[in-house]
């Protein structure tokens, strides 16, 4: 697994070179200035208050990896800020407003979970977005804290995987079913309607290393473990995402975001 994710993050390193030449990048893959690791079209103004409040400081560093999650994000999505009513993911739409690092508290106090997107309008959706994360491994961890939950949401079936995972905290090895049930019964508590989406990436040539093959079919196994809840856990790959939006009645926008994207994300490792 250590070598997967190595060959990864020096694929993903050599690809944001090929995209900005006039970059510096160091050799752990951070480039000199944040800037530089944002594609053409994205800039600080459409992300920057959004990740100051939040409590990951990406900003003051982790952003600028070209292994990173956030700023395949904000690479993503903070374009559409400009286009929001015409965004689509999943096939879910008519969206009005989104922000990055949305927080739902579950009550417990604390720090809340942070989700990566989210979109507002007819409906809801949050997005927890990997790029590499899934490649290191993290045991399901829950305080006892969780144990003093008492209103509805211990009907749901999130709430019953708490018991499962802690029991099996290694069940699922590269998908973190904890993180997910925690956003989970925030949303729960703050949005019950809302969906989640879990949006992730892959190499081309993901059919080559098991981590790839393995990782989807836990998310598959943990989708059939919540299928009845009222917060709908749905996935897709950044590639399917990219794909949708060239099926869209799509300008010219649209097709040259995506090309960049592709270009900058959509490679072999």
């Amino acid at each position: 697994m250590h070598q997967t994710l190595e060959r990864a993050k020096a694929s993903l390193l050599e690809a944001a070179r090929a995209a900005q030449p006039d970059a510096t990048f160091d050799p752990a893959g951070y480039a000199s200035r944040l800037e530089e690791n944002l594609i053409a079209g994205v800039c600080r103004s459409q992300f920057d208050i959004d990740y100051q409040a939040g409590a990951g400081r990406e900003l003051a560093g982790k952003m600028r990896a070209a292994h990173s999650s956030a700023a395949l994000v904000v690479n993503t999505f903070a374009p559409w800020r400009a286009q929001i009513a015409r965004m689509t993911v999943g096939g879910v739409s008519g969206f009005n407003a989104l922000r990055f690092e949305a927080t739902y508290p579950t009550g417990l106090g604390g720090t809340p979970p942070h989700l990566d997107l989210e979109a507002t309008g007819a409906c809801t959706l949050l997005v927890e977005s990997k790029l590499l994360e899934y490649l290191t491994p993290k045991p399901a961890i829950f305080s006892r804290a969780y144990d003093t939950i008492a209103d509805s949401r211990c009907d749901s079936p999130w709430f019953g995987l708490i018991a499962e995972l802690r029991s099996h905290p290694t069940a699922y090895r590269y998908l973190d079913a904890a993180q997910l049930v925690k956003h989970s019964l925030g949303l729960m508590r703050g949005c019950p309607q809302a969906t989640l989406m879990y949006l992730y990436w892959e190499p081309l040539n993901w059919r080559a290393f098991r981590e790839f093959g393995e990782h989807q079919d836990e998310i598959a196994e943990f989708q059939e473990s919540v299928k009845a809840a009222a917060v709908a856990l749905r996935a897709m790959t950044y590639a399917q995402l990219w794909d949708e939006w060239l099926l869209q009645e799509s300008d010219g926008w649209i097709r040259a975001h995506v090309d960049r994207l592709r270009q900058r994300y959509e490679i072999a490792i």
